[in-house]
């Protein structure tokens, strides 16, 4: 016999651990169904529940929480963990710290010079002001307001000429693997 919501919570404040391994059994399956629905990658979705599972197992979140309430908690939270989980990777796919990438020996042997040399066209191509930001803020890792201090331009004028920069080395260097390419312009451009 299935056991309600209300039976679960009075289990879990008397033995969190049978009370967890029954919600467990109650809800991990529609969790992960419902996680693998709003970040298109079953194995992460799998992650981010049980993930979720170890932090009630660890601290008291349901000890107050509503029968009425339990399974909106459950899927609210689950949501939330596959919301800041697409909001980081997505993050980290927007801005990469090229200077904190170390490129390692092996790699940097792999990395060929016509790449570069194409990278280093593209830059030479791109109208001068655009040219000037590429080299201060990727090459010269120097900040955005100091790049626009150095130009004698606005902060909103470098970020947007940056964007506009990244997006020409991006059309001009499609089908390439774009991290290396980035890389190269990080590191083997700037030296």
């Amino acid at each position: 016999m299935r056991k309600s919501d209300r039976d679960i919570l009075d289990v879990f404040v008397k033995n969190r651990k049978e009370g967890v391994r029954m919600l467990f059994d109650r809800y991990y399956r529609p969790l992960v169904l419902y996680a693998g629905s709003l970040i298109d990658d079953d194995t992460m979705a799998e992650d981010l529940v049980q993930e979720f599972f170890v932090r009630l197992w660890e601290d008291d979140y349901l000890k107050h929480i509503e029968e009425k309430a339990l399974s909106s908690y459950l899927f609210s939270s689950v949501r939330n963990s596959c919301y800041t989980y697409t909001h980081k990777k997505d993050v980290l796919r927007r801005r990469v710290d090229y200077t904190a990438i170390d490129v390692a020996a092996d790699t940097a042997t792999v990395l060929n010079q016509e790449i570069v040399d194409r990278v280093t066209t593209v830059i030479a191509r791109m109208p001068e002001q655009t040219r000037k930001v590429v080299d201060c803020v990727l090459m010269r890792d120097m900040k955005y307001q100091d790049a626009a201090d150095e130009l004698q331009v606005s902060l909103n004028t470098v970020k947007t000429l940056l964007r506009n920069g990244m997006r020409i080395l991006r059309e001009e260097l499609k089908g390439d693997e774009e991290l290396i390419l980035l890389l190269i312009l990080s590191k083997s451009l700037g030296d």
